[in-house]
Formats: C-alpha cells, sequence, structure tokens
C-alpha cells in the first residue's frame, strides 16, 4: 500500500510540474553581441551556449530551441535603421520633411540600441515579433557584451618606510581578465523589455616576491579566461533563474 502511494504521489508531482511548464512563457536565446574591441575573439558565442546549457539544465524555462539563435539583433535593427534613413533621404529629398518626425522614435520610450536598452524601454517590434513567430517564442533572451579584457589590479612595492637595516624587498603585482554583460528578455510581440541586468565577473591571480623568492603568477593562462567564462556564465543563469521564481522575470 505505501509502495501504491508513493507511485500515485510521484505521478501527481510530475503531472503538476509537466503541466506548469507547458503553461510557462516559451523563450529562445540569442547568441550574445560582442561590443568590445575583442570582436574576433569567439566569446559571445561561448558565452551564450554556457548560459542556454546551465538555463537547459535548471528545468526553469521553456525554450522552443536547443541552443542559442544565430541571429544578431544588433545588425537586423542597424540594418532597419539603415532602410529608414534611406527613405527619410529620399523624402527630405521630395521636399517632405514632416517624414523627419513622423516615426516617433525620438522619444525615451524607444531604445537607441539594444545593447543600452532598459526595463520600459521598446527595441523594434518588427524585428521582435518576426524572430517570435519564425521560433514559436513568447520572449527572447539577449546579451550583449560591453566589457571585455585584462587589466592590471596592482603594482606594489611595500615595507619602503622602514628602516634601512629592517627593509625587506617586498613586491606584489596583481592582473586579471574580466567581462561585463548587459543581458535583457524582451517580449517578442511588443518588442518591450521587461527584465534587464548588467552582470560581471573578473578572475584575478598575483605574483608576490619577498627577497628573492617569489610565490605565485601574475601571467594569464587559458585556462583562467575559460573559468572567468564560465563563472559569468553561471551568474548571469544564477540571475535569470532567481528572477525567474520570484515571478519578476516575465511580463504579466
Amino acid at each position: 500500500m505505501k509502495k501504491f502511494f508513493a507511485i500515485l504521489t510521484a505521478l501527481i508531482i510530475c503531472t503538476v510540474s509537466s503541466t506548469t511548464f507547458a503553461e510557462a512563457p516559451t523563450c529562445v536565446m540569442l547568441r550574445f553581441s560582442n561590443d568590445t574591441r575583442y570582436k574576433n575573439v569567439d566569446t559571445a558565442s561561448v558565452l551564450s551556449e554556457l548560459v542556454f546549457e546551465k538555463l537547459l539544465a535548471s528545468g526553469k524555462f521553456n525554450f522552443k530551441e536547443t541552443k542559442p539563435l544565430d541571429k544578431d539583433m544588433e545588425l537586423m535593427l542597424y540594418d532597419e535603421k539603415f532602410r529608414d534613413i534611406a527613405n527619410l533621404r529620399q523624402s527630405i529629398e521630395r521636399g517632405n520633411f514632416n517624414a523627419l518626425f513622423e516615426d516617433g522614435s525620438f522619444s525615451s520610450k524607444y531604445a537607441q540600441s539594444v545593447a543600452t536598452a532598459e526595463i520600459g524601454q521598446f527595441v523594434s517590434p518588427s524585428i521582435t515579433s518576426s524572430i517570435g513567430k519564425e521560433n514559436g517564442a513568447d520572449y527572447l533572451i539577449q546579451g550583449t557584451i560591453v566589457n571585455l579584457g585584462q587589466g592590471n589590479f596592482s603594482d606594489k612595492f611595500h615595507n619602503q618606510n622602514a628602516p634601512r637595516g629592517q627593509r625587506v624587498y617586498l613586491y606584489q603585482k596583481t592582473s586579471g581578465v574580466g567581462v561585463e554583460v548587459a543581458l535583457r528578455v524582451i517580449k517578442a510581440d511588443t518588442g518591450e523589455v521587461v527584465w534587464a541586468e548588467n552582470i560581471s565577473e573578473m578572475k584575478k591571480t598575483s605574483l608576490t616576491q619577498v627577497g628573492m623568492f617569489m610565490f605565485g603568477t601574475a601571467k594569464l593562462t587559458t585556462d583562467m579566461y575559460s573559468k572567468m567564462i564560465n563563472k559569468a556564465a553561471q551568474k548571469i543563469s544564477d540571475a535569470l533563474i532567481a528572477d525567474l521564481n520570484a515571478g519578476k522575470l516575465f511580463a504579466k
């Protein structure tokens, strides 16, 4: 009898979970874009794939695709604006200056770029809705790498003020590599940004020299970069999952 009730309880839990998941908003993730000078480094694709894997493994999201979409929303918006400007130029050449003010884009409601879009602002609904319809998704998850690189965070000599006979040569250098991502969730049919957050991660390493003895290293390695990117992906997925659980992620 106990075994029967255990099986029945498990079935009920599975049924409720599957029903809840089925009712959850459908999402797709776009491949992250890279707005830094390191565009040739494949950080955007690697980071978006890692985030997607972590979100998928959480079982919290109703994804319609099995990997990030290979679409660059920033490029799509640029192309759209380029077409608008070309049409606008033709109108002005014909003497129709009203066309300059009719589109309504000069407003705090409309984001000038995806990378700077804030909660409550709108990106192009024609682009977001087409992506949503094409992939059967209610929401788009999009990220932009806004900062990526390395730096020296300290380069210090210590014990210089001690009396001459008590001075010890003590030198420390710290360097690191980091990334900052502007992340957002966009309602596909309207283009409204319903959630946004900037998330950063940094991996540091230090070299310390005391007299003739050296400890550690200030040299940056591929392994450091990989660990930093993985930690950033974890931070991003944790932020999304936390606000999903708190009911803050999707528009009501």
